[in-house]
């Protein structure tokens, strides 16, 4: 089944707003699609327990290695996992120290959370990807990139429970985007990966979702690549558009 999820980032400015797309996401059609919704910390707890009829599952943006504690500023998954939460993601471009911001998180911090967070019996959004200069240098290169960034959790994957979430930063807000032979030769190119170093059979079944400014324009044509199997909708989560994207991979994947 495909996979598109919601990345709110901190947005919106009001619980009102709040209340406006969760309306929004309880009236997805989630029959052909898993979707899953990231809303800020704040807003975490006002979503829990909204889509009952759906299925959304509701993802924290973040998490802590270390569990309970001395720790200002960071969330457990003892927590989530007391307020009815199963999933979390990891690893986005914007915690990694894109655009400015202090990295919060780099290679070595994700694959212990990311252990922390499978051996707490929670699944798992794991965000990879590759800046402008990266990109500008060819598809080696990227895969290079790649490869790095999933050195140490090749041996954590599990098709199952792990969903990977392929954010070309380049195209991260700024309304560029990777042509849909550029999103699947990625794709895929980080699918032999994953065979050759974690196995054959965790390549063939893990879900690669496409982060780079999907939406309701471009969402069929990126569908149609068999190595896309879903979406990390950023700016488009935000508005009516969203079903779109969801209601575009559902038919093209049932095809």
């Amino acid at each position: 089944r495909p996979v598109v999820g919601g990345n709110w980032k901190t947005n919106p400015d009001s619980v009102k707003k709040v209340e406006e797309l969760v309306a929004t996401y309880q009236a997805l059609d989630t029959k052909g699609c898993d979707v899953f919704v990231c809303p800020s910390p704040l807003h975490v707890a006002y979503t829990v327990g909204k889509f009952a009829k759906n299925g959304v599952k509701v993802t924290p943006q973040n998490c802590n290695a270390t569990g309970l504690g001395a720790y200002t500023g960071e969330m457990a998954v003892e927590q989530m996992k007391d307020m009815g939460i199963t999933q979390v993601l990891i690893g986005h471009s914007e915690r990694r120290g894109e655009f400015g911001i202090f990295p919060y998180d780099n290679d070595a911090t994700l694959a212990s959370k990311l252990k922390y967070i499978l051996d707490a019996g929670m699944d798992c959004v794991f965000c990879i990807g590759e800046p402008k200069h990266i990109r500008e240098q060819g598809l080696e290169a990227v895969l290079a990139e790649m490869d790095k960034q999933l050195q140490q959790v090749y041996p954590l994957l599990d098709a199952k429970r792990v969903v990977i979430a392929y954010e070309p930063v380049w195209a991260i807000g700024t309304g560029l985007t990777a042509t849909p032979e550029d999103a699947q030769a990625t794709h895929a190119g980080i699918r032999k990966l994953i065979a050759e170093k974690a196995s054959p059979e965790v390549a063939e079944s893990i879900r690669i979702q496409y982060g780079g400014s999907a939406n309701a324009k471009n969402a069929a044509d990126l569908a149609a690549q068999p190595d896309v199997d879903g979406f990390l909708v950023g700016g488009a989560s935000l508005k009516p558009e969203f079903k779109d994207i969801v209601d575009a991979i559902a038919k093209v994947k049932a095809a």
